[in-house]
């Protein structure tokens, strides 16, 4: 049975936030991953309470939070990967591969603090291309030093969810009524969005429906959002035709979905400062209601698309009412320590212009609703469901594998050189042949290095089983590893290759798993992935023996590799390599591997890791590498390669 990797979420999976609905976004892109044993640490989320109606959007999370409470409690809660979905400054180092998710950057420029977090982190994914903008213009002088971000980052958007409806009691007196969706707060700019609504509409019967609130759902939290939503209103002079109604508390997906196709909502207005994404304004979006919103930040990915004009060339088109906007310095009472620095900017819609795209609607709705049925179909099928939960699952492993058919991959070589190998042969052997796709895509090539052993009797047994899969080659004297993995190169038809040691196992989906990472990823020359390290022999991953994690640094290029041999024991190439860069260089008896790769890397091959362990590597006390008796010239080879590469400064990280 395959051994999954444990992945710890931490975030506010229970919070009626946006940063709750991202985490919820994640645990249900993991909940659909075979590869994920998933575990979830449910944070707080500033003044809000835990909303327990989640348990009955997502089932399985109250199990999940309640598994890992008890063994967060225990020793033994070690996790492969950690996923943090909060704002930068509580990342954590956590696990041996941190993924730090983060939403909410509106403003032109992030706090130096998150910068640093960030940078703690092996890889950053965010939500919109504004985000992911903002993180990497962000540079700061500290100390003589600059600091800006140094680690990956990709951005992963939303998915279009679609539920059923449920009835929903607005009881309008009004037949056309916007929408406005949001929390209270001085980003949101509610004040302006209400105020000049009724300014514009007072004498008039049109309505606005405000969903909102100040922290949660309760009681006290409505009167006091009610009385603020009356100064607001009272502030405008005279009489008013206009109405304002105030929906307030949680809405359940299936009455979120009512809401956003009520026959008597016609268009969702927001004049916030600045998006990391807007969750309401995609949601409206995909049900295919007519929006109203500046062109600025998160929400411009989904809003705007590429479209063939009259002469056929392609432009992007904004599918929504634009509001015009200024970008100024957010104000002083929005300044937060840490997190919207002083200084940095956002965007101030104008009243004109906010005005003049509200009687627009109203005057030309027919049009104003074919176009956002235009923008429906294309916002459901950029973002349809599995679609980007794929997508999300994959950028938390750090490879796309997971939706590549296995008839598209191409043929693997696996090479092995033979030497001494009685103990360990026969469950070599079964191991490869039973990786996923061995029959299908694989060729063992075996190189007997005129092995004193009887390893023949079991290779014999293999081969007739598998004939059109296995070559044996017997050499007539051991001419050293890297000469034998250079003579099975030569004779290998694959366009991949990987070596595979006598005495290391392979998760049974190893070789399928690293050879969809280098077919998804054309730059990438080889790909390389976490092991278990174990000083007992022919232990295989799924043994409960199998539990000390060897992990190979995350972010890898050449400047990195000279440290040391990071690929270490079972890699995956491209065999074009070796018609760029050459063979492996016989002379080396032990670290000939780490020399080809820093050469390969020194002249710009890339290098991407897979952050799960899917393989065991045994500590073998008489392997070459590892011996007591070899470590004087092993010492001295290694010595020779990195002065080798010392004074070479090209290169490509990844």
């Amino acid at each position: 049975m395959t051994k999954k990797a444990r992945i710890l979420v931490r975030g506010p999976a229970l919070s009626a936030s946006g940063y709750g609905e991202h985490c919820r976004f994640l645990i249900r892109s993991l909940l659909k991953n075979p590869l994920c044993d998933l575990y979830v640490d449910n944070i707080k989320w500033g003044n809000l309470g835990f909303d327990l109606s989640v348990y009955e959007e997502i089932p399985e999370l109250k199990e999940v939070i309640n598994h890992t409470k008890q063994l967060m409690a225990t020793n033994k809660a070690f996790f492969d990967i950690s996923v943090q979905v909060t704002i930068p400054n509580e990342f954590q180092k956590i696990s041996p591969y941190n993924v730090g998710v983060t939403a909410g950057i509106e403003t032109d420029r992030v706090a130096k603090e998150w910068i640093e977090k960030c940078n703690e982190m092996d890889k950053i994914i965010t939500i919109s291309e504004h985000s992911k903008s903002t993180l990497e213009k962000s540079i700061y002088h500290v100390e003589q030093k600059i600091l800006k971000l140094n680690k990956p980052i990709s951005v992963v958007p939303y998915p279009v969810l679609k539920s059923g409806e449920s009835l929903i009691n607005l009881d309008l007196k009004t037949d056309f009524n916007f929408l406005v969706f949001s929390l209270l707060g001085v980003r949101k700019n509610i004040e302006s969005t209400v105020g000049w609504f009724v300014e514009e509409f007072k004498n008039e019967e049109v309505g606005l429906v405000l969903k909102t609130a100040m922290i949660n759902g309760t009681i006290k939290d409505k009167r006091r959002v009610e009385a603020h939503i009356k100064k607001v209103i009272n502030a405008v002079p005279g009489d008013k035709k206009c109405k304002v109604y105030l929906l307030h508390g949680r809405l359940t997906p299936e009455e979120k979905n009512a809401l956003f196709n009520h026959e008597k909502i016609k268009c969702l207005v927001s004049l916030a400062h600045g998006e990391g994404f807007g969750l309401p304004l995609f949601e409206a979006a995909y049900n295919g209601l007519p929006i109203i919103a500046p062109n600025w930040s998160g929400h411009v990915d989904f809003l705007n698309h590429e479209m063939k004009d009259k002469k056929g060339k392609l432009k992007k088109k904004g599918l929504f009412s634009k509001v015009e906007y200024d970008i100024m310095p957010v104000q002083k009472e929005a300044v937060w320590n840490g997190v919207i620095p002083e200084g940095s900017r956002w965007c101030y819609p104008k009243k004109v212009s906010y005005k003049k795209r509200l009687r627009e609607m109203v005057k030309e709705y027919d049009r104003m609703k074919s176009r956002a049925k235009k923008l429906q179909g294309i916002v459901e099928e950029k973002y349809e469901t599995n679609k980007i939960h794929n997508l999300f699952a994959n950028e938390v492993y750090g490879e796309k594998y997971f939706d590549t058919e296995i008839f598209k991959l191409p043929k693997i070589s696996i090479i092995t050189s033979l030497y001494n190998g009685d103990e360990f042969i026969e469950q070599f052997m079964e191991n490869i042949t039973s990786q996923t796709i061995f029959k299908s895509n694989c060729e063992l090539i075996l190189v007997n290095a005129n092995s004193p052993g009887n390893e023949e009797e079991v290779i014999n047994k293999y081969l007739e089983k598998y004939p059109d899969n296995i070559k044996y080659i017997r050499l007539d004297n051991d001419p050293g590893i890297y000469a034998v993995w250079n003579k099975a190169i030569e004779v290998s038809t694959g366009e991949y290759i990987t070596n595979a040691n006598l005495d290391d196992r392979r998760r049974e989906d190893c070789i399928e798993l690293q050879a969809k990472a280098l077919y998804n990823n054309e730059d990438i020359g080889m790909v390389y992935n976490d092991n278990y390290q174990t000083r007992e022999p022919n232990l295989l991953i799924e043994n409960e023996k199998v539990v000390t994690r060897y992990v190979s640094p995350s972010t890898i290029g050449f400047e990195e590799l000279k440290s040391g041999n990071a690929p270490h024991n079972s890699p995956m190439w491209r065999k074009s390599i070796h018609e760029e860069y050459g063979k492996f260089d016989e002379q080396y008896r032990s670290a000939g591997d780490w020399e080809m790769w820093l050469r390969a890397t020194s002249k710009g091959m890339k290098i991407r890791k897979i952050h799960i362990p899917i393989g065991v590597y045994y500590f073998n006390p008489k392997g070459i590498s590892t011996s007591e008796e070899n470590k004087s010239w092993k010492q001295q080879e290694e010595l020779s390669i990195a002065s080798k590469y010392s004074m070479i400064k090209t290169g490509v990280m990844l």
